[in-house]
């Protein structure tokens, strides 16, 4: 049974962009040996498909400015929508867009403009938004925005739905990494797989917001939470990711960059240790070099299975009547939204297959490119539209019959 979200987050390679390299000889060192845990001086080494050819375009990025690291909180209204979606995809039968999309909005800074280039040639964001939508129903739409802020920051935006990511936050992760990193592979899955963390905690973030969902304690470590078990479902290269948001806060508390008393997030070195904790507990004999190179104390490393099962529980239930069908029968509870009955002699699942070949149809490749992610959503809206409402077999013969989305729309009138 995977982590939580049931669905691996597959993080396109950035070789799709790249020509393959030999690797280095640092990286033929880095293969081999302890992992960063062990060695406390360096982030993951668990470079993998994340950080292989991500690293040597990342390492080819000059950040000459320091960017702003300030705590003061960024007013989301300052932030330009420039580069979001202006108008959502035509759907039918009270189907309508939602979902995780992504945008990237073009930047006047030559620095971060490269960053920009990167991150949609490997597509990571659509990867992660592609499985999101397979795996959580939501009310609306959500903008995942690559953005300048002239902040180093991620946030989410209530108002406006759209998880902000600032492209001065991957500025500032290439500082803090490069001269910790002994390969390109291992600055690739650092500042790739603390972006990821970041990302991931401020999706925790929204959906707390979009599902009302209940917190009883500080809501930003629920977020970092989520943010740790959703990189975890990935596997190894996950883990790495995770371990690099980790790595992140660990290197914030030594460099004396310590949060105040009265914020509302938890000390860096608390945070470090919570993560370690969640890992280490779904499998301490895999992780136990975390307790022997004294990086996780034997105290709290004793606690730590029983934290990750209560966590990993609790995560599951209150995102239960949410989950995608299929997502719900990877963690084995009853599905959210009624199931097709057999007496119909054209399934639900053939009818919502028919009604995204017909939204893509009329799309250039560009547009087909866009909506890609949030196909998973409508797939899932038409299955529980077309069995909740039981749609008798004329109408589901006629969106079968339909040439265009317009003729579908006429289906049940």
């Amino acid at each position: 049974m995977r982590a939580l979200l049931c669905a691996a987050i597959v993080i396109a390679a950035c070789s799709k962009s790249d020509k393959k390299q030999p690797p280095s000889a640092a990286s033929e060192a880095s293969s081999s040996g302890q992992s960063w845990i062990a060695r406390k001086t360096q982030p993951p080494k668990e470079a993998g498909k994340t950080g292989h050819e991500c690293g040597t375009q990342l390492a080819q990025v000059d950040v000459k400015a320091p960017p702003q690291t300030t705590a003061q909180k960024i007013d989301p209204t300052t932030i330009t929508k420039a580069g979001l979606p202006t108008q959502d995809v035509q759907g039918f039968a009270g189907v309508k867009q939602t979902g995780f999309r992504v945008s990237y909005s073009d930047s006047t800074d030559a620095t971060h403009e490269q960053f920009h280039q990167i991150l949609q040639s490997n597509k990571m964001f659509e990867a992660a938004a592609q499985e999101l939508n397979q795996t959580i129903r939501l009310p609306t739409t959500v903008d995942i925005q690559l953005v300048d802020c002239d902040q180093v920051n991620a946030f989410y935006d209530p108002d406006a739905h759209r998880i902000i990511v600032c492209y001065d936050l991957l500025a500032y992760f290439v500082q803090v990494f490069k001269p910790v990193a002994k390969s390109d592979d291992e600055l690739g899955t650092a500042v790739l797989g603390a972006t990821l963390f970041a990302f991931y905690h401020e999706t925790g973030h929204g959906l707390i917001h979009l599902l009302d969902l209940p917190t009883t304690g500080r809501e930003e470590d629920d977020a970092d939470q989520i943010a740790t078990l959703i990189l975890m479902s990935e596997g190894d290269d996950g883990v790495a990711m995770a371990l690099s948001g980790a790595y992140w806060f660990q290197l914030q508390q030594q460099s004396g960059d310590d949060t105040p008393f009265w914020d509302e997030h938890g000390f860096g070195g608390q945070r470090f240790y919570n993560i370690l904790c969640l890992i280490y507990g779904s499998d301490p004999q895999k992780y136990a070099d975390f307790v022997s190179s004294g990086n996780l104390p034997e105290d709290r490393a004793q606690q730590c299975p029983t934290e990750y099962a209560k966590v990993k529980h609790a995560w599951e239930r209150l995102l239960q009547p949410y989950l995608t069908n299929e997502s719900a029968k990877e963690i084995d509870v009853a599905p959210p939204v009624p199931v097709d009955t057999p007496a119909h002699a054209i399934t639900c699942e053939q009818v919502a297959d028919k009604a995204i070949a017909l939204i893509v149809a009329p799309l250039d490749p560009s547009q087909k490119e866009a909506i890609e992610p949030n196909l998973p959503s409508f797939r899932e809206q038409f299955l529980a539209q077309c069995a909740k409402e039981d749609w008798p077999d004329k109408d589901r013969q006629c969106v079968m019959d339909a040439t265009s989305v317009d003729d579908a729309s006429r289906c049940g009138q």
